[in-house]
């Protein structure tokens, strides 16, 4: 079930149950992104082992009964919420990359890999990245939320990926190297972003996304000129300067 944003307004018109029951299932589907959105608040404010049905109740604005009347248990509400989660981050990861354009046609320089790099990092500088988390870390010891979480999390890949073909689609032309550089980088951008102290900033951060960049370009060239020729690379490269 794809929850609306609890910020949506309620209907200003006075409806009532002839009507088929639809403003009664619009206000509780509003309740119940209520909960999953205040659940998310809490683990990213106090963490998945913190974070109870009377904590989620009280940040929701929701009496206890209206939390189990919608949701039976803990379990039920971090399932929901893993589900809102990881539609969320498919979102993100979408409107991350889709700030950066390289022209079809045309192999990706160093500033376009230095520019993915940036737009991925601040995708994982973003709050549902510490909610999912969190999640991945309760589930770590609650099978029935791993159970849960397991095929969320692949549908997101998923998506992550068919994101990353149909934006950036001379990936497919190196696939030994675009699948090897995906996880450095990604395996990367999570490391830092859920560090504590918070070592990797500043002009720190700025020296490793160089160095990423320069990696994924220089292992990209390499695999593309074994594949196709150094002269097949040449052209791409040519044709992205021209298209600067």
């Amino acid at each position: 079930m794809t929850l609306p944003t609890a910020k949506r307004a309620r209907p200003t018109r006075s409806r009532n149950m002839t009507e088929g029951g639809t403003w009664q299932a619009e206000k509780s589907l509003l309740t119940q992104t209520q909960i999953v959105e205040a659940t998310m608040q809490c683990l990213i404010e106090i963490g998945y082992a913190q974070t109870t049905t009377d904590k989620i109740a009280q940040k929701a604005g929701v009496s206890r009964g209206a939390m189990t009347h919608h949701f039976k248990s803990r379990d039920a509400v971090f399932i929901a919420a893993a589900k809102y989660i990881t539609e969320l981050r498919a979102v993100e990861y979408g409107e991350a990359i889709g700030k950066v354009k390289v022209p079809a046609g045309t192999l990706p320089s160093y500033e376009d890999m230095r520019d993915t790099i940036v737009s991925l990092q601040k995708y994982y500088a973003r709050p549902s990245f510490i909610a999912l988390h969190e999640l991945q870390r309760g589930a770590r010891a609650d099978k029935t939320l791993k159970a849960a979480m397991a095929p969320l999390e692949k549908v997101l890949d998923d998506k992550i990926s068919a994101h990353i073909l149909q934006h950036f689609p001379f990936w497919t032309q190196v696939q030994g190297a675009a699948e090897v550089l995906r996880d450095l980088i990604f395996s990367s951008l999570q490391g830092i972003a859920i560090d504590p102290v918070g070592y990797v900033k500043g002009a720190r951060l700025q020296r490793l996304v160089d160095l990423l960049a320069r990696v994924t370009q220089t292992e990209f060239d390499k695999d593309y000129a074994a594949a196709h020729g150094a002269q097949a690379l040449e052209r791409g490269q040519l044709a992205r300067r021209r298209a600067s």
